[in-house]
């Protein structure tokens, strides 16, 4: 069999390195790690024998050199501190998610590569309001229409012992004296265990889910209450919920914007507050997976 190079933008990422580790393991495959600081994700992936090499999105020369003579490109490229944009600091979805894309699908053609796989949203949709769901859409867009072969996963909430939003909610659990949601705590979520997503990966660069879109959840349909209630159920830290209305948040919002490092924005809680909900039946139907159910991917958070 014919080894097939893939490259791997965003793999120094909570989603790219799991997906790094997850194909560090395919027969017949060789990996490329694209980073703004090779040896830095070098050091996070040391086990992986993966080749690194730099390249940046805002630099199309570097991308072009760095998808030479590869096969494939995964996008799994998210900002610092997303979802939360930084203008100051360049990092906005329409820059990075939209940007990206482009960037890559360019060199991507120059190097006369033949797949591309992209890590999307749930809620992906170009004509959205909020700007990570209407710059995802539109990445998505440029892919279908690019000539490349592509896959399309839009996972819900992702979650895993090295991810940044789960953890922090059970470190809230645990040192808070209650848990504030954002909003009626009504919100649909479905949780989806990244080595989960970074299996359907794998399974695409094998030929699966051709010129397809596929949204990618746990089995568990849940509330954004609900989720909580397992945290606490999987960490053992109970807390009473406090529900903080939407508009108060986005008020805060506003003043934390003006700061040079936001923890929190409108945008940001829009985006915490939509539905995530995914119709999952096409894509166990093209990949066979099993989806773990999230009391059992969970299971990591009672050493916690």
């Amino acid at each position: 069999m014919k080894e097939k190079t893939v490259a791997l933008a965003g793999g120094s990422g909570f989603i790219g390195r799991t997906i790094v580790r997850r194909l560090a393991a395919a027969p017949a495959l060789k990996l490329r790690v694209l980073s703004r600081n090779p040896e830095k994700a070098r050091a996070q992936l040391w086990e992986s024998h993966a080749e690194f090499v730099a390249a940046d999105i805002s630099d199309p020369d570097s991308l072009r050199t760095a998808l030479e003579g590869a096969d494939a490109v995964i996008d799994s490229i998210q900002f610092d501190g997303y979802p939360i944009e930084n203008p100051r600091r360049g990092l906005t979805f329409d820059r990075i998610d939209l940007g990206g894309v482009l960037a890559l699908i360019a060199a991507a053609k120059a190097a006369r590569l033949t797949q591309f796989i992209y890590i999307s949203g749930a809620a992906a949709d170009e004509t959205s309001s909020h700007p990570a769901f209407r710059a995802k859409g539109r990445a998505e867009r440029a892919i279908r229409e690019s000539e490349l072969d592509y896959t399309i996963f839009r996972p819900s909430l992702v979650y895993g012992p090295e991810d940044a939003v789960v953890n922090s909610f059970v470190k809230l659990l645990k040192y808070a004296p209650v848990f504030g949601v954002p909003g009626t705590g009504r919100q649909k979520v479905q949780p989806v265990l990244v080595d989960d997503l970074a299996e359907c990966v794998a399974l695409a660069l094998e030929g699966r889910g051709h010129n397809g879109t596929y949204e990618v959840g746990g089995p568990d349909l849940m509330t954004f209450d609900d989720l909580i209630r397992t945290l606490m159920d999987a960490s053992g830290h109970r807390r009473p919920i406090v529900h903080i209305p939407a508009g108060l948040m986005r008020g805060f919002g506003a003043l934390a914007e003006k700061l040079p490092s936001p923890l929190l924005s409108r945008d940001a809680v829009t985006f915490v507050t939509a539905d995530n909900a995914c119709d999952i039946a096409p894509l166990v139907a093209e990949f066979g997976v099993k989806l773990t159910p999230a009391r059992v991917g969970m299971r990591y958070l009672a050493k916690k």
